[in-house]
């Protein structure tokens, strides 16, 4: 009996996409900026270390191929060790929830952030390959968490529309995650079902809701 799949002689292999050098080097970009806490889509690490090497075969007058050879794993995750630095604000690695509470947002913003969040995921969660959807889940959903505790706990009790205080490195976080899917959908990253159309105005919306938190941050 013919088994589909089978061929004359034997069993035909399955395909299996091959591991390029700059899928290993993003793996250890990520573990890197993971073990702190902090997560980065797949496409922008990529280009983070695409970059890194076209600068090295730019300064040494080498071909692309061989400056990949001086880029081994300690310097990829110099390189993301050298991102938590300029993230600092965000506090990588500690417990926002025990983090000052000092930048005020009003019960309306709370709701904003947590819709833009939401869609944020979405367009982050189209753009993953599945091997990492438990990844990106995890990272949104931690921070939605802690932005619905604190409004839970700060808004009991208290009557009206309240303001409700969140630590910065928190809304920082929250920014730069809605900031980056806002990236991904300005580029046609769209999630399935969603319509070529809207893609300028997703892409607007979540570009405004970073803004607009990175700029309370700043002043409050």
């Amino acid at each position: 009996m013919f088994r589909p799949g089978s061929v004359t002689g034997g069993w035909k292999t399955c395909h299996v996409p091959r591991r390029t050098w700059l899928d290993s080097k993003i793996d250890v970009f990520l573990e890197e900026l993971a073990a702190s806490g902090m997560h980065l889509d797949r496409q922008r690490a990529g280009e983070l270390i695409t970059g890194q090497v076209r600068a090295v075969a730019t300064l040494m007058s080498i071909t692309e191929a061989t400056a990949r050879t001086y880029l081994g794993d300690e310097t990829i995750k110099d390189m993301a060790r050298r991102m938590l630095f300029e993230v600092a604000d965000e506090r990588p690695g500690a417990d926002l929830m025990e983090a000052p509470r000092t930048v005020p947002l009003p019960l309306a913003l709370v709701g904003t952030t947590v819709a833009a969040l939401a869609e944020a995921m979405q367009v982050r969660a189209a753009n993953e390959p599945p091997g990492h959807l438990g990844d990106v889940i995890t990272t949104y959903a931690q921070t939605l968490s802690g932005l619905g505790q604190i409004t839970a706990g700060a808004a009991a009790g208290q009557a009206g529309d309240p303001e409700i205080l969140f630590p910065p490195a928190l809304l920082r976080r929250a920014a730069r995650y809605i900031s980056g899917a806002a990236d991904l959908a300005a580029n046609g990253k769209l999630p399935d079902g969603l319509p070529e159309t809207a893609r300028s105005q997703l892409a607007a919306t979540l570009r405004r809701d970073a803004d607009g938190l990175i700029a309370i941050t700043t002043t409050g």
